[in-house]
């Protein structure tokens, strides 16, 4: 299993999602884009991608010029039913590409949350 992993911030890694990688011997292929690395062109070669964390604004394509061909890739892995995790901003960048609304400036949230579904995505 080769897994594409994207890293938008330093010192942002995989915590306890690489220790299940590796003990699934998965292959990590680990790009920094926000430090030049190129992305994939599509989600060939990949059979699951992870999009870390990070300080930075899920909609600040200006200052993170990668954000729309990230987004864009989301999307291929999707449409070629591979896996895709978000973590942190990379929830935020994973609900974007499927036109989810990222609002920016509420109430801040870390840490550990419960979630649960809404009445319209049950």
């Amino acid at each position: 299993m080769r897994v594409l992993v994207v890293q938008n911030y330093d010192n942002t890694g995989l915590g306890q999602v690489g220790a299940a990688l590796a003990e699934a011997g998965a292959d990590l292929d680990l790009r920094l884009p926000y430090r030049g690395d190129p992305l994939p062109d599509d989600a060939a070669g990949h059979d699951a991608m992870v999009v870390l964390g990070g300080g930075q604004n899920a909609l600040a394509d200006d200052e993170y010029p990668y954000f729309p061909a990230l987004l864009e890739l989301t999307r291929d892995f999707a449409d070629k039913d591979r896996a895709v995790l978000g973590i942190c901003l990379g929830s935020q960048l994973v609900a974007r590409a499927f036109g989810g609304e990222n609002r920016i400036g509420g109430a801040n949230e870390f840490g550990w949350h419960g979630v649960s579904l809404t009445p319209d995505a049950k």
